[in-house]
């Protein structure tokens, strides 16, 4: 077994390492039996020609893949499936089935893996290390292995040096361990449920991970309030959604009423005294909020619900969004709704630019959400980091 160079606080792999050449490294002892894991690294190559490629395997106690990454001088690849491996050597009959992308080899990347061993699976996203960050793959795959035993470097032809930085294995706050799996979940809201221009919304992510079955009714533009918009109100989402009951409703709402309510355009309004729905002022935010969840309950009445609100935004008006907070909270309360708390319960706050330049977007990058939005949508660091692990405790709770 090759021990690794260090430099600079830098771990530098596979230099020297003949073709087909592996070097092992076992995990410390707890990670085999962990059922649920997220592994960050940073990984850069020094592989320059094209024919030549280097990597990483991470395999369980028997050799299955858990995930692969390698580079060559032109290409980023990674894998989830391929086969069994004693990681002895690593010859072309053992090598992962690779997903090729392009990237830029001159640049850091950073690997953010959620391991789950009792489904088997792992969600991967994978971005350029910097502020601008260009996401190069992001997805989630069913897996072969059972657990996570060893970390496999490998020199799988050529020359180049690798190097891993800042390398973090954790166990979740809130480890779901296949808890969720079949439950049904729909989804109603404006763009930030909706995705925006990306079609993996936060919800459909949290629905990947742990084989949640989502439909989601969620509509760019939507509003609680009368707003008038083509994006419609939420209670028509409700309304027209399937009669059959699903396990858990998640939705969000407030934020383009925010801009509505600032101009006037209607008002905020008041809690009503009771639950009769002809006491709701849908002319205003909190009647015509009201009136959304009267009408969740009649249709489903055994349903949970939960409402996300979502985090502090920059792009409108803070004593706005405030009396938005209050007022729904207050309505979410009296109606028994779980409130999935991103505003005050993480620390993402878009009036700071830095936050709006790292974990908002406007448009897509290859495809995939970029960053320096406005401050409204999360893009996929941001729904990592601040959306997932709240909405998954609060659809966790009994």
């Amino acid at each position: 077994m090759r021990v690794a160079e260090v430099s600079s606080g830098v771990r530098n792999v596979t230099r020297g390492m003949g073709n087909y050449t592996t070097s092992i490294k076992g995990f410390a002892d707890g990670v085999e039996q962990a059922k649920t894991l997220d592994l960050t690294f940073d990984w850069r190559t020094g592989v320059a020609i094209s024919g030549h490629q280097a990597g990483i395997e991470l395999r369980d106690d028997r050799g299955n893949l858990v995930f692969a990454l390698a580079g060559t001088g032109t290409h980023f690849r990674y894998g989830v499936t391929g086969p069994a491996s004693e990681s002895t050597c690593a010859p072309e009959s053992l090598h992962p089935v690779w997903t090729e992308v392009g990237f830029d080899r001159a640049k850091w990347y950073t690997v953010n893996l959620h391991l789950d061993f009792t489904l088997r699976r792992v969600q991967y996203l994978i971005a350029s290390r910097e502020t601008a960050m260009t996401v190069i793959a992001s997805g989630t795959a069913s897996i072969a292995g059972k657990n996570l035993a060893k970390l496999v470097t490998c020199n799988y032809f050529g020359t180049g040096v690798q190097s891993i930085d800042n390398f973090r294995l954790t166990k979740p706050v809130n480890p779901v361990n296949g808890r969720l799996k079949n439950k049904t979940v729909y989804a109603f809201g404006d763009s930030i449920v909706q995705g925006h221009s990306y079609q993996r919304g936060f919800v459909n992510l949290a629905a990947e991970r742990e084989l949640l079955t989502l439909t989601k009714y969620a509509r760019n533009g939507a509003t609680v309030g009368p707003a008038g918009t083509t994006g419609g109100q939420i209670v028509t989402q409700v309304r027209s959604a399937a009669a059959i009951a699903p396990d858990q409703v998640v939705f969000n709402g407030g934020t383009n009423d925010a801009e509505h309510l600032f101009t006037k355009r209607y008002e905020l309004g008041t809690v009503a005294r009771g639950f009769d729905p002809a006491a709701f002022d849908n002319s205003t935010y909190a009647g015509s909020l009201e009136t959304t969840l009267s009408a969740m309950r009649a249709k489903w009445p055994n349903t949970r619900i939960i409402y996300v609100a979502v985090h502090k935004l920059g792009s409108r008006d803070w004593e706005t969004q405030l009396a938005i907070r209050e007022a729904t909270l207050r309505i979410c309360g009296k109606w028994g709704v779980k409130v999935a708390d991103i505003f005050n319960g993480t620390s993402l706050d878009t009036r700071i630019d830095s936050h709006r330049a790292a974990f908002t977007f406007d448009g897509l990058v290859n495809g995939y959400p970029g960053t320096g939005g406005t401050g409204t949508h999360p893009n996929l660091a941001g729904i990592s980091a601040f959306y997932l692990p709240t909405l998954i405790a609060a659809l966790l709770q009994p």
